[in-house]
C-alpha cells in the first residue's frame, strides 16, 4: 500500500510540475512575442498626415521611400502604406499642382502613423558617428587594420538586421505582406558574384509606354522613345543621398564620370564640393512627384534631366489595377507634365520590375526578407548596371564615415536610414558589397564601390 501511495504521490507531483512548466513556457513565449512586436511595430495612437519627408509613417526611417535616395523613404527614402493594417484617411486635404490646378487623387490617400524601429535597436553592432575607423593615411598598416575591423562589423550588422527581421517576417501575417507577394523557392544555395550580376541582367529595363492600357485609352502622351534609348556610358556615378557624403569632398571625382545618377529631391547647389553638380538621371519615387512641397512640375531640379519614376503595385496587379490603386496619386501629375513639357524624357517604371528586383534580393539571401519593394537606391544601381560599362556607387555600402544623419542635405538623424525600416536595405547593401570589385580601402575609407556593367558579363557560360 505504501508503495502504491508513494507512486501516486510522485505521479501527481510530476504532473503538477509538468503543467507549471508548460504554462510558464507558454507565458514566456507570449511576452517574448509581445516584446518583438513592440520593437518592430508601434501601435498607431492616432491618425494624422505627416509633413516633410514621410507621408506614411511618423518619422523615426527611410524611402516606404527615402525621399532623398537610397535609404530613407524614399532606396535611402519614405514609408509606404500597409494595405491591411493602415488607417484610411479621407481626402480632406487636396493635392494641387504648382500651377494652381487641382489634381484629384484616384483614391484616398492612406497613412499609417506607426514608427518603424531599427531592429534590436538596443544591441547594435555598428557604431555610427564615430571617427574610430577613419584613416588619415590610407597607406599605413594601421589603416588596413581599422578598415578590416570596420568591414567585419558592418557585415555582421547586415546579418544581425536580416536575422532579426526574418524572425518577424516568418509569421505569415497579412500585415507583414501588404503587397500580397506570393513567393516560394526551393532549397537555397548561396549565389556567386556572377549569379547575382546575371540575375540583375535578366531584369530588363521596362517602362510604361503610350500603347499600354489604360494609358492608350486615356491618351497619355508618353514619349515613344524608351528612356535614353540606345544611350550607353563608359563610367557612371550613382550618388546616394547619404549623410556621410557631407564633408567627403568627392564632388570633382563624381563629376568626372560620363553619367551621374541622383535620387529624388537631393540637391547639388550648396553641396557641390561634396556631391558634384552634374546630373544626367534622377530616380524619383511617386511621393516626390505628388507632394506639393517638392514642386515637381516647376522646380529646375527636375528639368533638363532624364527621369525614372516608380510607384509600387501589388505583386500580381495589372497596369489598370495599379492605375486605380497607386500608392500615391502620381498619374494626374504625370499626365500634366507630358502636356506642358512634351519633349521631357520622363518615364514610369513598370511596376512588375520592382518585384523582379525584389526576387533577386530574396533569392540571394538565406533570410526571409521584408515583402516590400526595393529602395530608389537599388533601382538606381540596377538601372546604371544596364546602361554603363562601369558603375561607381557612392556611400551606398556605408564607409567608416557612417553616420546617423539620413541625408547630406537634411539634419534628420536615424540609423534606420542606413540599414532599413521598410525597404530590405540591409540585403540590398549586402548584395552590393558582394558584387563590387574594388579594394576595401576604396569602399570603407574613400566611400564608393565599383561594379561592372551587366553587358560585360557572359551569362551563357
Amino acid at each position: 500500500m505504501k508503495a502504491a501511495a508513494m507512486s501516486v504521490w510522485v505521479f501527481i507531483n510530476l504532473l503538477c510540475f509538468g503543467m507549471c512548466g508548460y504554462l510558464y513556457l507558454i507565458w514566456s513565449q507570449y511576452w517574448m512575442n509581445i516584446e518583438r512586436q513592440r520593437l518592430f511595430n508601434k501601435t498607431p495612437s492616432n491618425t494624422q498626415r505627416n509633413t516633410g519627408q514621410d507621408i506614411r509613417y511618423q518619422q523615426t526611417y527611410s524611402e516606404k521611400y527615402h525621399t532623398n535616395s537610397l535609404t530613407y523613404p524614399r532606396e535611402n527614402d519614405n514609408g509606404r502604406k500597409n494595405r491591411r493594417s493602415i488607417v484610411a484617411m479621407k481626402n480632406n486635404g487636396k493635392l494641387y499642382q504648382s500651377s494652381g490646378t487641382q489634381v484629384r487623387p484616384s483614391a484616398n490617400v492612406v497613412v499609417k502613423s506607426g514608427s518603424p524601429r531599427f531592429p534590436n535597436i538596443h544591441k547594435p553592432i555598428l557604431e555610427f558617428d564615430s571617427d574610430k575607423y577613419v584613416c588619415d593615411d590610407y597607406l599605413t598598416t594601421d589603416c588596413e587594420t581599422r578598415t578590416a575591423e570596420f568591414k567585419t562589423l558592418l557585415l555582421k550588422e547586415f546579418h544581425r538586421v536580416l536575422m532579426s527581421e526574418s524572425k518577424v517576417f516568418t509569421s505569415g501575417l497579412d500585415s507583414q505582406n501588404p503587397y500580397d507577394v506570393h513567393f516560394e523557392r526551393g532549397q537555397w544555395k548561396e549565389p556567386t558574384k556572377k549569379d547575382i550580376l546575371c540575375a540583375l541582367a535578366a531584369v530588363s529595363v521596362r517602362t510604361v509606354t503610350a500603347e499600354d492600357e489604360p494609358f492608350r485609352r486615356l491618351n497619355y502622351k508618353i514619349p515613344k522613345e524608351p528612356l535614353q534609348l540606345h544611350r550607353a556610358y563608359n563610367t557612371c556615378a550613382v550618388v546616394t543621398s547619404a549623410g556621410s557624403l557631407l564633408g567627403s569632398r568627392l564632388g570633382v571625382f563624381i563629376d568626372s564620370h560620363d553619367m551621374v545618377l541622383r535620387f529624388n529631391n537631393a540637391p547639388t547647389e550648396n553641396y557641390t564640393e561634396d556631391v558634384g553638380s552634374k546630373t544626367t538621371f534622377r530616380v524619383l519615387n511617386s511621393q516626390v512627384v505628388t507632394k506639393p512641397e517638392f514642386k515637381f512640375l516647376d522646380d529646375p531640379l527636375y528639368k533638363d534631366v532624364s527621369i525614372l519614376i516608380w510607384d509600387p503595385a501589388n505583386y500580381s496587379s495589372t497596369l489598370d489595377a495599379w492605375y486605380h490603386h497607386s500608392d500615391f496619386p502620381l498619374f494626374p501629375v504625370y499626365k500634366r507634365l507630358l502636356e506642358i513639357r512634351p519633349k521631357a524624357d520622363v518615364h514610369l517604371l513598370h511596376p512588375n520590375v520592382l518585384w523582379s528586383l525584389w526576387s533577386v534580393l530574396q533569392n540571394s539571401s538565406s533570410y526571409r526578407l521584408r515583402r516590400n519593394p526595393p529602395s530608389s537606391g537599388f533601382i538606381g544601381v540596377w538601372f546604371a548596371l544596364h546602361r554603363c560599362g562601369q558603375v561607381r556607387v557612392f556611400e551606398y555600402v556605408p564607409s567608416s564615415r557612417a553616420t546617423r544623419r539620413c541625408h547630406y542635405h537634411s539634419p534628420r538623424a536615424d540609423p534606420a536610414c542606413t540599414l532599413g525600416a521598410w525597404h530590405p536595405l540591409a540585403q540590398e547593401k549586402a548584395l552590393a558589397e558582394a558584387i563590387r570589385d574594388n579594394s576595401d580601402i576604396d569602399v570603407f575609407q574613400r566611400g564608393f564601390i565599383d561594379i561592372p556593367g551587366v553587358n560585360n558579363i557572359n551569362c551563357n557560360t
